[in-house]
């Protein structure tokens, strides 16, 4: 099921175990301390102990001997990543402490076919060379422990500072490529992230930690986390806030006039964020509730406003409570039934002149509150893993407006309410004991935009011992969000706006372990987006307006040799145009590289982890005077320490290294082809357990 669940005897044996039937699971490979580690997923043992607690606690030669999960995201039920359906990346709890990783962003670009950049307000996730300038990662689909966190105004996600969660409660990242909405509707497009917390026992009572680092950037966070001995229940309470005034200056020479201070953008990149997460488990039962409060100062003068200004900043608010009942009835037969409800806030002030030289200030305002339910039934009989399910989400609220403050203006406001849902099923068949076919549907239908059907096919064949190889096939959707349809001014009549896009992907993936503790991944695919939604020459609506294709290569090889070393090396070639013109898309490097390596400097206490990043050049959008952003090499660099006193933990990172200068494109509300990005920054952490 999704989620986390106990880890159970019958589900351990040997990675020989796919040869040998279809119902063996898999058994040792390795946890978080291994890059890449391709078949963790957090288990938990009596108590609410997870794997990283034990990774804590043991010589890294011992890991390999843990009994360990695979993946719960690719089908909403635990397999082994051999047996998904789909290429999925696991990054653990372990590789986001000793790689130093602050947010989700860093975490999912450290993945092998994926890129983030950044306008100095959001950060924005690329998929297989698809990350159009000014979109809102709304063509992935982001969750907390299986619960929908992208909102239903602009149907976007927040990975930075904004997003609900402190990386130090992550337990696991699980990272899906491909179409998913057979299983999870909209925006299950290009991938899906789901991201794992961690349970109370991996906390030891009270955990404190506190960071400081360039520009003035400082955090601390209070977490508690208590198993009731008695009842079994586990309750987790964390509090984090973060503050950063940012850069002392930025140059921006598209504004290098004396009216507007030579082009210095001073103090004006600061960022606050506050972070609350709880949950309380009991038995089956599970509550959850997160929020998150993010003000970011804007320094790019986007959207034609004032350079400079302090008065230009945006604030992003979301919180959600979240109740789900997980019941296992037998070894064949479990059920997940969940209820929540979210509220999603978005406001942006924007400080203008007019030509006359009166100031002004204007102001976007969305909210979104959504109710929803889901139920799902696994059922395992036979050579067959049956699932079948379906949700429903009523929006009470998908608003967003913009007026002039003083005097009051009204431009536009659009109040709306809707709702959606959707039925899948899939059935997992042992053809043979070394050979499963997997095929899932769902139907979803959207108020405004109507139904869709997204099938999934996936052939998953076990040759020989330790090698897989998948034949994959999926098609998904994304209905347009509100702000596409009524149009960025919420001018257009309902109806009148864009219909769904579709993805359709071919993939082939080989998974081969080799001798001398090395494993090798290569993934090929296909895809073709068609009736892609974007705005039109005016700039006043949306519309199905092109469709664009890809093709690319993803491989990676890690290695893992006695001594606690751990070495990955993954590269991607991917060429995404668009489908008319054979035009290469903006925002879209061909090549990617990254390689990590921890090596331990003191056994067991002292580790240093160096990730290198490489991106070829990217196009910036068509007309623009600066037609691409150069590639780049980064590379950053921790040094993490544990129980050098008691208790307490310390890392020392150096975020680009070498000081590299690079840039990334940006969106058509720039004045700027490329933004810059930070040079070299230092962070210091300590954590103590008490």
């Amino acid at each position: 099921m999704q989620g986390q669940a106990p880890v159970q005897g019958d589900m351990v044996t040997s990675l020989q175990g796919f040869r040998r039937g279809r119902h063996s699971r898999l058994s040792c490979a390795t946890v978080g301390l291994a890059l890449g580690c391709y078949d963790l997923a957090g288990a938990e043992l009596a108590g609410g102990t997870t794997l990283t607690n034990i990774a804590d606690q043991l010589p890294l030669e011992q890991l390999g001997q843990i009994p360990i999960q695979s993946v719960s995201t690719a089908s909403r039920y635990t397999q082994k990543t051999t047996e998904a359906p789909a290429y999925v990346t696991v990054v653990t709890a372990d590789e986001i402490k000793r790689f130093g990783y602050r947010t989700l962003a860093d975490v999912l670009n450290s993945v092998n076919g994926l890129y983030v950049t950044a306008d100095r307000c959001y950060s924005y996730l690329g998929v297989r060379g698809f990350n159009r300038p000014g979109d809102f990662n709304s063509r992935v689909l982001v969750m907390v422990d299986g619960h929908r966190v992208n909102d239903n105004v602009y149907e976007g996600t927040y990975i930075g500072r904004e997003f609900l969660l402190d990386v130090d409660l992550i337990e696991r990242v699980e990272v899906v490529r491909g179409p998913s909405s057979s299983l999870y509707g909209s925006s299950a497009f290009f991938a899906v992230v789901n991201v794992l917390t961690k349970r109370a026992g991996a906390f030891k009572h009270i955990e404190a930690a506190g960071s400081a680092g360039s520009f003035d950037s400082f955090q601390g966070r209070v977490t508690a986390g208590h198993v009731c001995t008695n009842s079994g229940a586990e309750v987790v309470v964390s509090g984090t806030r973060y503050q950063s005034r940012g850069p002392g200056r930025l140059y921006f020479p598209e504004f290098d006039t004396p009216d507007q201070n030579n082009g210095l953008a001073a103090r004006r990149d600061g960022e606050l964020a506050n972070n609350f997460y709880g949950s309380l488990r009991w038995r089956d039962l599970t509550a959850s509730a997160a929020y998150v409060y993010r003000d970011k100062d804007i320094p790019t003068a986007s959207w034609d406003t004032l350079f400079n200004d302090p008065r230009y900043h945006a604030t992003d608010a979301h919180g959600y409570v979240d109740l789900k009942w997980q019941h296992k009835y037998s070894e064949q037969t479990e059920l997940l039934l969940r209820g929540y409800f979210d509220e999603i806030r978005y406001t942006a002030d924007y400080p203008s002149a007019s030509e006359t030289g009166a100031f002004s200030l204007n102001r976007d305002d969305s909210l979104g509150r959504i109710l929803g339910a889901e139920a799902q039934v696994t059922h395992r009989r036979g050579r067959h893993t049956f699932m079948a399910g379906g949700e429903v989400r009523h929006h009470l609220d998908q608003n967003f407006a913009n007026y002039d403050v003083d005097p009051y203006v009204q431009i536009s406001d659009v109040v709306r309410q809707s709702h959606d849902g959707g039925f899948f099923v899939q059935d997992e068949m042992a053809l043979r004991t070394n050979l499963l076919f997997n095929i899932g549907m769902r139907y979803d239908y959207y108020e405004g935009s109507g139904g869709a059907f997204s099938p999934r096919l996936g052939l998953i064949w076990g040759p020989w011992e330790q090698g897989t190889l998948k034949l994959l096939y999926g098609r998904a959707f994304r209905a347009p969000n509100v702000n596409e349809i009524y149009g960025p001014w919420g001018t257009n009549a309902p109806g009148a706006g864009p219909s769904p896009e579709y993805i359709q992907t071919y993939e082939a993936v080989f998974e081969q372990s080799l001798p001398r503790n090395l494993r090798l991944t290569i993934a090929g695919y296909y895809y073709r987006v068609d009736d892609l939604i974007a705005l039109d020459a005016t700039g006043e609506a949306y519309g199905n307006l092109s469709e664009a294709r890809a093709r690319g290569l993803e491989t990676e090889l890690e290695w893992r040799p006695a001594g606690g070393w751990r070495v990955r090396a993954a590269y991607a070639f991917q060429r995404a145009e668009e489908a008319s013109t054979g035009e290469r898309l903006s925002n879209s490097p061909e090549q990617l590289a990254k390689i990590h390596l921890l090596a331990p400097l003191l056994p067991e206490r002292v580790f240093a982890g160096l990730e290198l990043l490489y991106a070829s050049r990217a196009a910036t959008d068509p007309g623009r005077v600066t037609p691409s952003a150069a590639g780049f090499w980064l590379a950053n660099l921790t040094l993490w320490g544990r129980e050098l006193v008691s208790g307490v933990e310390l890392s020392v990172s150096l975020h680009n290294l070498f000081n590299t200068a690079y840039a990334f494109p940006v969106g058509p509300e720039h004045r700027q082809d490329v933004l810059a990005q930070d040079g070299r920054t230092l962070n210091v952490k300590l954590a103590c357990r008490f």
